[in-house]
């Protein structure tokens, strides 16, 4: 595009490899990986993020690295966010204990997609947009569920494989946890880490993950292990 006379700028995440890859025009944030505009919901600190990635056209040339700092800016009105201690804005009941009772553990699963769902549909009319790219939250938790409960391998997607659908199923039924936590009146959006531990810690949804896992180690079709494998739960949360 350059080449072209398009001028182009980016988003920088990771400094180190920018000053490797040397792009025209680059802006460095602080943010952690995933949040390229910063804290979810500060619309006021991203479009400050996006005019400081636009104004890297004015450089009279190149390779341009800018910093972005966004520190004491006074204008988010939430400076101290990412500092609060999150607690989740809704309470499940207790989650079957026993790890057997199979049944117990989706009838707990699908009772916390149910009680989400009204957050979940109030967030989407209000923004108008959602990160749920494949399924929708009760086509995910029935996917899931169905696999865990009898090894059901099979999904409306006719031209998806079974262990590709598996994996687009959990990360839209994550994305749906979170944004339907966040939009709870009075809620705040967590950070990634404290997020993932209350997901994988707190929720039959992680517990219901992890069986799907264990489950897939033992097929043997080697996609769906490695899918178990590697691609379902972190290992930090494995």
């Amino acid at each position: 595009m350059e080449a072209e006379g398009i001028p182009t700028t980016q988003i920088s995440l990771i400094r180190e490899h920018t000053e490797v890859i040397k792009p025209p025009r680059a802006l460095w944030v602080p943010f952690e990986l995933g949040r390229p505009l910063g804290r979810p919901l500060d619309t006021v600190l991203q479009r400050r993020v996006l005019l400081a990635a636009l104004e890297l056209f004015k450089a009279p040339g190149g390779p341009v690295l800018a910093n972005f700092s966004d520190e004491g800016t006074g204008d988010t009105g939430n400076e101290d966010r990412e500092s609060v201690v999150w607690a989740c804005p809704v309470s499940f009941s207790a989650p079957a204990e026993d790890a057997s009772d199979t049944e117990g553990l989706i009838d707990a699963f699908n009772q916390e997609v149910a009680e989400l769902r009204n957050w979940y549909d109030a967030g989407l009319q209000k923004t108008g947009r959602t990160a749920l790219v494949d399924f929708t939250p009760d086509g995910a938790a029935q996917l899931l569920g169905a696999y865990v409960l009898n090894g059901t391998a099979t999904t409306a997607k006719a031209d998806v494989p079974f262990a590709v659908a598996l994996r687009l199923a959990a990360q839209d039924l994550r994305a749906f946890y979170f944004e339907s936590v966040v939009a709870r009146p009075g809620a705040t959006a967590p950070d990634s880490k404290t997020f993932n531990r209350w997901f994988w810690n707190e929720t039959s949804a992680g517990r219901v993950l992890r069986a799907v896992k264990e489950r897939c180690k033992d097929e043997p079709d080697p996609s769906l292990r490695m899918t178990g494998t590697m691609l379902l739960v972190p290992l930090d949360q494995a």
